[in-house]
């Protein structure tokens, strides 16, 4: 039996990598003996599978076949709740803005384990103050920490003497990084030449801002560019000469082999950049809560790194011919050093051993009391808010029928990875994919994504199946359904008749 402590992490959904980039680099310096299991909604789940640790996975909210938000919630709450009795963790570590009710539900319950709400600051001002009312919810708040912190105007700094705050948290040291040689050779790069990164991330106005930063790039006389293709975009084109990088995680390992980079503002991406040393001019993003503008800003006024107006700036070009001079570059790096002094991981992954031990120090801010679980962190049935709930359901799936309960679902389950595109594919027929679900367990989900279906993911245990595992994989499958009812369930791989319950038999 282990004698460290049992860690879930449970993170939200996002644009990028940043719940689960700071949940894995406090798993990293967990205590050797603990057991670490990860629980998200975002389509980066194999990502975490690649780092080396279990995952779990189920679709986010506003994805096809979700149905209403209401519907989903309950989904949310009834999987989080098995996740949560099947590890009998120590402590569960949520990372994500928004706190669902389906997840302060089950951690306000009378029996939860202690529960931390690794909450980033740096929210845009004027940011709903609604998810903040939720920490009552979590026995401690874990701030990370943000180089920008001074130029934080979001709702998040009212609520900051409840929070234990740490420095700021990146995956690696800096003693984990390759050197130079070793980067550029795995990455395809000259060692030799300078070399730009490029990481914008795709879509929308970001190509237009790519194609504008390759092109300033490629008039620098002698600079080799390298564009990073995110884990979870379904593709990108390059010009000629550049070099197509296609989701390296973590790409921080790499980061000796570049003399420049061009990015988005992002939490991870900032902190990364700036703690390896890595002269950049950043490009904020219009994020939902993420003030990446004042993150940008801060960075060029204490000469840590060139900040452009977004991605629509008109003077992006002039900022990237900034960056490739090289004195200029220069004191950018200096400023670098001067601005990141250590990696909070190591503080924040004290902090979570302490609650799961019950010796923290960090202050309590959970809230008890019948009334505040009805009102903030319920998630029954019928709730507070349901005639509300039930109309914007009724609005929301006139508007995006691909929400709607799908047409078809395919159980998917241990099928050769080889195989996968091609029987799923036949199995789809002249369906539309956007009124298809697909449970499975595989982890594949750049060919899910490529066939335009929903998906769940459906574990199975390792080895022999017996009839135990059997029922358990039956019940999955059922939460994973709930309130969202098919036309027809077809199987292309193991338990067909043992999950359909009707006798259907595989396909091939």
């Amino acid at each position: 039996m282990s004698a460290g402590p049992r860690v879930l992490f449970a993170t939200s959904n996002g644009t990028g990598l940043g719940h689960l980039n700071r949940a894995m680099a406090i798993a990293r310096r967990l205590p050797a003996a603990a057991e670490v299991k990860l629980f998200t909604l975002s389509q980066a789940a194999p990502v975490v599978r690649g780092a080396g640790f279990d995952v779990g996975y189920l679709s986010s909210y506003r994805r096809q076949a979700s149905g209403t938000d209401r519907a989903w919630n309950l989904r949310l709450r009834d999987v989080f709740a098995e996740v949560v009795a099947d590890y009998a963790p120590d402590v569960v570590v949520f990372d994500g803005v928004h706190p669902y009710r389906a997840v302060t539900h089950v951690l306000s319950r009378r029996g939860a384990p202690p529960s931390v709400w690794c909450r980033r600051p740096m929210w845009r001002a004027g940011s709903s103050r609604a998810p903040l009312q939720r920490q009552g919810a979590f026995d401690a708040v874990l701030e990370p920490g943000e180089l920008a912190s001074r130029s934080d105007r979001g709702p998040t700094t009212q609520f900051r003497a409840g929070a234990v705050r740490v420095p700021p948290i990146v995956f690696l040291d800096r003693e984990e990084l390759l050197g130079r040689a070793e980067a550029a050779a795995e990455l395809g790069l000259d060692p030799d030449r300078r070399t730009a990164l490029v990481t914008l991330g795709q879509g929308g106005l970001l190509d237009a801002a790519v194609a504008r930063t390759l092109e300033a790039l490629a008039a620098q006389p002698d600079v080799q560019v390298a564009a990073l293709q995110s884990s979870l975009a379904p593709g990108m084109q390059v010009p000629d000469g550049v070099v197509h990088l296609r989701s390296t995680f973590p790409m921080s390992r790499y980061f000796n082999a570049f003399d420049l980079a061009v990015s988005a503002a992002g939490y991870n991406g900032f902190h990364e950049l700036i703690a390896f040393g890595v002269p950049t001019l950043f490009v904020p993003m219009e994020r939902n809560t993420d003030d990446q503008f004042a993150r940008a800003r801060w960075a060029a006024a204490e000469g840590v790194a060139l900040a452009a107006n977004g991605a629509g700036d008109r003077e992006l070009g002039e900022r990237v011919e900034e960056l490739c001079d090289p004195g200029r570059a220069a004191a950018l790096a200096a400023g670098c050093e001067r601005a990141f002094s250590e990696n909070g991981a190591w503080a924040a992954a004290g902090i979570v051993t302490g609650v799961a031990a019950g010796s923290s120090a960090a202050p309590s801010v959970r809230r008890r009391g019948p009334f505040n679980r009805w009102l903030r962190l319920s998630s029954h049935a019928i709730g507070p808010t349901l005639p509300l709930v039930l109309a914007l359901g009724a609005r929301d799936l006139a508007r995006h029928p691909e929400r709607r309960a799908p047409r078809l679902v395919v159980l998917a389950l241990r099928v050769p990875p080889v195989a996968l595109a091609e029987r799923l594919a036949a199995a789809i027929g002249g369906e539309d994919p956007s009124r298809v679900l697909v449970l499975t367990d595989s982890l594949d989900f750049a060919t899910l994504r490529g066939l335009g279906v929903g998906f769940e993911l459906l574990e199975l245990p390792d080895g022999r199946l017996h009839e135990r595992s059997i029922e358990r994989i039956r019940e999955r499958a059922a939460l994973l359904l709930r309130g969202r009812k098919p036309l027809r369930v077809r199987s292309i791989g193991l338990l067909g008749p043992e999950l359909l319950g009707d006798g259907e038999g595989t396909t091939s």
